[in-house]
């Protein structure tokens, strides 16, 4: 029994092989206790003692005991087979690790609170060293966040994101299993997800897998890297030529498609050498030209251009080199030129301009900001407004939402001014709208999905007391402004369900309202909408993968409209 017993110990103490990657300050430290553990021994049974002696223990052979005279030894005449009655007790069983405790040092439990060696010990030390959030404990805002099953309702309450699409140093959490599981999220791929664990496949030991995305849901405490396909795409993006038509662009399958005003379609570029990831931005320069700008695959920035007296476009060329991640923006100043943004894959905001506005040649790249410091994911804004100053809006990677504009006659830009002290999310593009009054309008989307517009008071450069919008908002999904003739401010967003929702303002009023009507879409939270303006006062809303919702023109509709109690109803169209 002592060398089992031995064996057993020493298979508790045992170290287990650790793939690359264990950082974990526990690991293979620590004694497993052997379980069931050993029983009390009983007190020896006592008999009473004589006038003023205590009690004694009973010895064998004494009176009317085994032994004593008048009994027989087992086995004797008188009681044939057992001496004793009561059978002998069982042996006790075998001893084993306890699976999930883990003993060291005096403790059962690591310094922020959790069981040594476990799934949660393991996180919470990933999340406060590799995440960077160091107060990350057991009760942490003031809530018990225990075993791993508790834990997406313990950051739901704190106003932490929880949902389905994981990112780089996100938790990884299921309620599967007697007390659930959490992991670290170290990589995302098309559709999977790679964790790193503790106790799961190994007891007490590290671990890491690649499973489906949907094998767990996702609390975003402090993110380190988004995922790769979210960011500023979208669907469809659009721009109202000099006519008041509508032209459209969009990529799929690596195809980029513009779509004229007479519903025909051109092919830009060769079949499948387009981002997935990126979407492509299209504008009006003064000559009436239609300008498509997108990212190629390898992460280029290419151009191209209808035409003078013509409607067919240019071949696609390279206007910034490198590799880019997030979707350009394209912009006509009040020279006429037209202004390309676009960030680096290292962070870097560059922006490029065409000397006139019948030039297609591209001036230097003109660094903004900073190096590095801008979101990969978040694509910058650009708008000009009825006083002809450009302005551009972008987030950087902490969050800080910036904006500057041109002064000068446009020669010169401003510094960049943050609008508030907020943390906005590095995966949602914001949106500008610029109205005939000479109000700018801005939409972003916060870090915990706090959607807030805001706008700058007539003739001044200052913006406003924003607007909180009532609802849960998608942050990997970026907004959609537009101002049409009559002074409605439109805005479209998508909500964390995955559905598109529209909302209109209407001139000197304060409350936003809904617009119904519109057709149900494939639900996708990552998926950004999009809205334009035309002379006509027509306004596109795009959805995912290529449907749209027209609002009815202003004036006779030709469109059959879907009227709203507050007007400006949608209707049903297809756009791609």
């Amino acid at each position: 029994m002592l060398t089992v017993a031995t064996a057993l110990s020493l298979v508790g103490l045992a170290a287990p092989s650790y793939a690359t990657g264990d950082d974990y300050p526990y690991r293979g430290l620590g004694q497993c206790p052997l379980v069931p553990l050993p029983p009390k021994k009983p007190a020896p049974p006592t008999s009473p003692g004589g006038p003023g002696q205590p009690g004694g223990p009973v010895r064998p052979g004494g009176p009317g005991h085994p032994g004593a005279p008048g009994h027989h030894p087992t086995g004797g005449p008188h009681q044939p087979g057992s001496g004793d009655p009561t059978p002998p007790p069982p042996p006790p069983p075998p001893r084993v690790c306890a699976k999930h405790i883990w003993y060291y040092n005096g403790s059962y439990g690591d310094p922020w609170g959790f069981a040594l060696r476990n799934c949660t010990s393991f996180v919470a030390w990933r999340v406060r060293v590799t995440d960077g959030m160091a107060g990350f404990e057991n009760h942490l805002g003031g809530v018990h966040w225990g075993n791993a099953d508790q834990w997406d309702e313990a950051a739901a309450s704190l106003g932490y994101l929880v949902d389905g699409v994981p990112a780089v140093g996100a938790v990884a959490q299921t309620d599967d299993g007697r007390v659930g599981h959490v992991a670290w999220v170290s990589a995302v791929g098309a559709g999977t997800v790679t964790v790193e664990e503790y106790n799961h496949a190994v007891a007490g030991g590290y671990d890491a897998r690649t499973v489906p995305t949907s094998s767990f849901r996702y609390l975003h405490l402090a993110d380190t890297a988004p995922a790769p396909y979210l960011g500023s795409t979208r669907a469809a993006v659009a721009t109202a030529d000099a006519l008041g038509s509508t032209w459209s662009a969009t990529t799929h399958g690596g195809d980029l498609v513009v779509r004229r005003p007479s519903g025909r379609t051109a092919r830009l570029g060769a079949r499948g050498v387009w981002s997935a990831y990126a979407a492509p931005s299209v504008a009006t320069d003064a000559e009436g030209r239609i300008w498509v700008a997108a990212v190629a695959a390898g992460g280029r920035v290419l151009t191209s251009h209808t035409k003078l007296g013509s409607r067919g476009f240019s071949r696609p060329r390279p206007v910034l080199s490198g590799s880019t991640t997030s979707s350009p923006a394209l912009v006509t100043d009040d020279r006429g030129r037209i202004r390309v943004l676009a960030v680096s894959a290292s962070g870097t905001l560059f922006e490029r301009h065409t000397p006139g506005p019948r030039s297609d040649r591209w001036s230097r790249p003109q660094r903004m900001g900073f190096r590095g410091s801008w979101s990969t994911h978040a694509a910058p804004a650009a708008v000009t407004d009825a006083r002809s100053t450009t302005w551009v809006a972008a987030v950087t990677r902490r969050g800080t939402l910036l904006t500057q504009h041109l002064r000068h006659r446009g020669r010169h830009w401003t510094g960049l001014q943050p609008v508030d002290h907020r943390v906005w999310s590095s995966t949602s593009t914001p949106a500008l709208a610029a109205g005939a009054d000479g109000r700018v309008w801005l939409a972003a989307v916060g870090r915990r999905g706090r959607l807030e517009v805001r706008h700058t008071a007539t003739g001044s450069a200052r913006w406003q007391h924003p607007r909180t919008l009532p609802g849960q908002w998608s942050p990997y999904s970026s907004p959609a402004l537009a101002v049409d003739r009559t002074g409605h401010a439109w805005l479209a967003a998508v909500g964390t369900d995955g559905d598109v929702a529209v909302r209109s303002l209407a001139p000197g009023k304060r409350r936003w309202h809904a617009s119904r009507g519109l057709p149900r879409a494939p639900a996708s939270e990552t998926r950004s909408p999009g809205l334009t303006s035309s002379v006509n006062g027509v306004l596109v809303a795009v959805t995912g993968r290529g449907h749209a919702a027209w609002r009815r023109p202003l004036g006779p509709s030709l469109l059959p409209p879907a009227h709203s109690p507050h007007g400006g109803g949608f209707s049903a169209s297809r756009l791609l």
